[in-house]
């Protein structure tokens, strides 16, 4: 019964989390069209797979399959719609959080967990991407649940938190490679903890726990490759992220100047988080060098990758907001040496001061950016006017064909900046893929100048389509098929 009541206290917590998110941001995850490009990518591979359509063998798709299937399996339970595949992502979210201050309670107290929960929520971007429809806060979700069960294991030294420590981080990886890194990272906290249990046992002992962990996630991993043909596509998945030529004039391949640029709302976290690494450092603290490693190793990785985008900046505001516990708890180590009595009132006075700021700055916390809001209402209206007489929609933003419940030929689902600046998807493509499925209706909205800067693409377009609505800053295109066009589709609906 305790073990139950607690459980609840915990899922209790964690709604009240939901909620909170939904009161304070609820226009923005209900009435923005698109709060990034990339929503429309993820949306339309998980409705396409809903509708039968099979991953990397007939949807283009660059990353591993998990998200795409969770979210596809998300819809059929309670219908597809923007609201609920963000609300998915809150839970995600929801889940970082818990795990994230459980951690930290476990190793430092209820107050050093309280602050870093406090400067990681309302850092920067995180309320934003905690119901962003994108595979950054699932992902490090499961990885920070590995690391909590890694956590236990150290604490415990049971076995099944040892494997589904690894299982989980196989989970992180099967929706974002990006979170490889931590495997290292984990591995040598394992190592400190070894050293500790076991100095002077057998090497076959000693090893054990790394065979266990390891085991799990590279079984895990390999099943999930295996399920969805994975491996048999893995140029896919790297083609377009390692081939892409530098852009000197977008700042995202500025590493330093866009770093600079994504961090400077909390230049006073980073202060308290160098704090808490001179307290690492002073104290000898050993479980505070995963989240060191953790920020030195993502800030590497970040300074070398080319191009960055803001959303990465959640690989860095982990660990800042986890450093920066470690000098809150030394600060209330300082407290202690006072008499009893007062330091006992000045944490309680610490608690309450931290209660009111965690509620004003949740409140004052911007939702910047606040996404792109529905002025384009009138594209998805002539979606759905020719609804019943389409097959196919072409279009280079395919969130216009979701919120239509049209599907877009599965070859383009993914038609994003890294795919057309690697030259993984050229015009010539482009039209071959319009020549086979001979989509009814078409929009660009995006990648407009580029797509008809190719003469042979807009002579196919000049001779079948008919344009039949431009918006007022000509940002947005709607076509249609002529009645009489010499188009024959070599792809249906079966």
């Amino acid at each position: 019964m305790p073990k139950l009541k607690n459980i609840f206290i915990h899922l209790l917590i964690m709604s009240l989390f939901v909620g909170f998110v939904l009161a304070i941001r609820f226009k923005p995850i209900t009435q923005s069209l698109e709060l990034d490009y990339d929503e429309g990518l993820n949306l339309i591979k998980a409705f396409l797979y809903g509708q039968g359509f099979s991953l990397y063998t007939q949807i283009w798709n660059d990353q591993p399959p998990l998200f795409t299937v969770i979210l596809s399996q998300w819809f059929h339970l309670f219908g597809q719609s923007i609201f609920a595949a963000r609300f998915l992502i809150i839970l995600f979210s929801a889940l970082l959080i818990w795990c994230f201050y459980q951690i930290i309670n476990s190793e430092l107290g209820k107050i050093p967990a309280f602050v870093a929960t406090l400067v990681l929520f309302t850092s920067g971007l995180f309320i934003r991407l905690s119901f962003s429809v994108m595979i950054g806060i699932p992902s490090l979700s499961l990885a920070m649940l590995s690391i909590y069960f890694l956590n236990l294991y150290q604490k415990q030294y049971r076995q099944p938190f040892l494997i589904l420590s690894g299982g989980l981080l196989a989970l992180s990886l099967q929706i974002k490679f990006l979170t490889v890194f931590l495997i290292p990272l984990m591995l040598f906290s394992l190592a400190l903890t070894n050293v500790t249990i076991f100095p002077k046992k057998q090497l076959k002992i000693i090893l054990q726990p790394f065979l266990w962990w390891l085991g799990s996630l590279g079984v895990v991993f390999l099943l999930i490759g295996l399920c969805f043909q994975q491996f048999s596509h893995l140029d896919q998945i790297f083609e377009s992220h390692f081939h892409q030529p530098s852009e000197i004039k977008l700042v995202n391949f500025n590493n330093f100047e866009y770093l600079k640029k994504i961090i400077s709302p909390d230049y006073e976290y980073i202060f308290l988080a160098f704090l808490g690494i001179l307290t690492i450092i002073i104290k000898k603290q050993r479980n505070g060098l995963l989240p060191l490693a953790w920020l030195v190793t993502a800030t590497l990785i970040l300074i070398k990758h080319k191009p960055i985008w803001y959303h990465h900046y959640l690989l860095l505001t982990i660990p800042i907001s986890w450093l920066a516990a470690y000098a809150i708890a030394s600060f209330l180590d300082f407290c202690k040496n006072w008499h009893h009595s007062k330091s006992l009132k000045i944490k309680k006075f610490i608690f309450l001061i931290l209660s009111a700021t965690f509620i004003f700055l949740m409140i004052t916390t911007p939702a910047n950016p606040k996404g792109r809001p529905p002025t384009d209402v009138e594209v998805i209206q002539l979606l759905l006017k020719h609804k019943n007489s389409t097959h196919w929609v072409f279009t280079d933003r395919p969130i216009y064909a979701f919120y239509a419940g049209l599907r877009v030929p599965p070859e383009m689902a993914v038609i994003s900046y890294k795919r057309l600046n690697s030259g993984d998807l050229t015009s010539k493509q482009l039209l071959t893929i319009l020549q086979n499925y001979c989509p009814e209706q078409m929009v660009l909205g995006r990648w407009i100048s580029q797509i008809k800067s190719d003469s042979d693409f807009m002579a196919y377009i000049n001779e079948n389509y008919s344009k039949i609505y431009t918006d007022e800053k000509k940002t947005v295109e709607h076509y249609l098929l002529n009645k009489v066009h010499k188009c024959t589709p070599k792809h249906s609906l079966e």
